[in-house]
């Protein structure tokens, strides 16, 4: 009896072992979403001190999820006779043109992402709150980092971007350099005088390092495709720029829809 229970067990246990476990691949994880925030502004304007302040509140508000860079443009922006420095430059005019007129001040486009029926991105401050909730509530699709390393007089800013979903149209890189604590002139609607001679401006846009519409890098791409780039930027050589030590670079992912990832680099380690 035993030798016949013998043959089907064996058999058996040679079947069970040419079965296959299924098992899946662990997706990556991005990180956290964070939201661009294009600031617009102008020494002359002011209420928009307001938006800076707000904006510092939400940022606390949503941990820290606000990567934000202020450009100066239109009629607003033309320095006083006291000025030391002109934040408004060719290329900030062009950013004011892509992103649209604002309808008042403050005014941010935020993530990229137009507004219903019309053909800006140009949000007043009533908006920003549900708007960048909306867009914290999406989950990345781009696992984005940057890293720098100086070579001679030469600051390399190595981008790398891991596709975490198909994205099915066009992907832009845009990259930007901002600077912190320009103390100048700047109206606000707190100062009883006509404007705080000594207005620390953070985050001012200083030089766009792409082109203004940004730096194509693919038709499309797939889960789990991997990008690598890397610009050049001689800091000293730039007259925008005070103090390198200051500055950093903010580094998009985006298409025409809106921005899919952004990072902050400190530009001086």
């Amino acid at each position: 009896m035993i030798k016949f229970l013998f043959i089907p067990i064996l058999i058996f246990g040679i079947m069970a072992c040419d079965d296959e476990i299924p098992y899946e691949l662990a997706k990556p994880k991005g990180g956290k979403q964070k939201v661009l925030i294009e600031e617009i502004s102008g020494v002359r304007c002011p209420n928009c001190p307001d938006g800076s302040r707000l904006l510092e509140a939400l940022n606390e508000d949503f941990d820290s999820s606000l990567i934000v860079v202020t450009y100066h443009a239109g009629s607003f922006s033309n320095p006083y006779k006291e000025s030391k420095y002109d934040f408004k430059t060719d290329q900030t005019v062009a950013l004011m043109e892509l992103l649209g007129q604002p309808e008042g001040y403050p005014s941010a486009a935020i993530q990229r992402i137009g507004l219903p029926d019309q053909d800006t991105y140009q949000r007043l401050p009533n908006t920003w709150t549900s708007a960048i909730s909306d867009a914290l509530g999406e989950e990345p699709m781009v696992d984005l980092k940057g890293s720098v390393d100086t070579v001679s007089t030469f600051t390399n800013l190595n981008i790398s971007a891991l596709f975490l979903e198909d994205v099915n149209k066009s992907v832009y890189m845009t990259a930007y350099l901002v600077e912190d604590g320009l103390v100048d002139p700047q109206a606000d609607s707190k100062s009883r005088d006509e404007y705080l001679p000594a207005y620390v401006h953070n985050h001012v846009l200083r030089e766009i390092l792409t082109p203004v519409t940004g730096t194509k890098w693919s038709e499309g791409f797939k889960a789990l495709d991997f990008k690598e780039d890397v610009l050049y930027v001689e800091l000293n050589s730039l007259s925008n720029v005070v103090d390198p030590e200051k500055t950093a670079f903010i580094v998009f992912v985006h298409t025409e829809e809106g921005v899919l990832q952004v990072e902050k680099i400190k530009a001086i380690r």
